[in-house]
């Protein structure tokens, strides 16, 4: 398999369902590499999350990933179990595998994470049947000047 530049403006972002306010961006799943794991979904996936001012996920925990968060820009706030961090840019967080956690973005702007299931567990392909959502300029801008 050969190496491979994704590009902001290729980038495709989609929505879990139509009331979701963050967008999700799949960067690598589980089909683009020969992990040689014939399991696919034991294989990591890597995501873009941006999500607008406000934004809540829903609590929720992935039974057998731990959920890898870097901070690209903006401010979050985890919420695991009984406990909440305070994030923003550059900073990294883990989830430990069958944490209850939801997170949100305080504002003023948007959040954008870089965010890896260290197994897929197959949230690309759910993520595949949401609502295509593109991303706007504002997303390419802020992406372009990483």
């Amino acid at each position: 398999m050969l190496p491979r530049i994704v590009h902001p403006e290729q980038l495709q972002g989609f929505r879990l369902s139509a009331g979701d306010h963050c967008r999700l961006a799949l960067l690598s799943t589980p089909a683009d590499g020969d992990s040689g794991n014939s399991d696919p979904e034991a294989v990591p996936s890597l995501f873009l999350e941006i999500h607008d001012p406000c934004d809540r996920v829903p609590p929720h925990a992935h039974h057998q990933a731990a959920e890898l968060f870097f901070v690209l820009r903006g401010q979050v706030i985890f919420h695991l179990n009984d406990r909440s961090i305070c994030s923003g840019g550059g900073d990294f967080v883990v989830v430990p595998s069958a944490t209850l956690h939801d997170l949100e973005n305080p504002g003023p702007g948007r959040l954008y994470l870089l965010t890896m299931l260290s197994k897929d567990e197959g949230f690309a392909d759910a993520l595949k049947r949401g609502i295509p959502t593109p991303l706007d300029a504002e997303d390419l801008a802020v992406l372009k000047s990483l």
